[in-house]
């Protein structure tokens, strides 16, 4: 999978959550995950993260903790 695939399908599964696309966006570009060592989504998917990232993901809709 590229990067951009990553990057969309991190988008499409927190667009909802987040208030909409845009949301989402600056989300995945600013937000530090505490999980992550305080890096964003991006850095994440940016290094090759995006299974672990994808994973945390997958917690949290299930009820986990950030």
């Amino acid at each position: 999978m590229t990067r951009l695939a990553e990057m969309a399908e991190i988008l499409n599964r927190v667009a909802g959550w987040a208030g909409g696309r845009a949301q989402a966006v600056a989300w995945y570009r600013s937000e530090p995950i505490s999980a992550f060592g305080d890096r964003t989504a991006e850095s994440l998917v940016k290094s090759g993260q995006a299974v672990a990232l994808r994973d945390y993901l997958d917690s949290i809709a299930m009820g986990g903790f950030a």
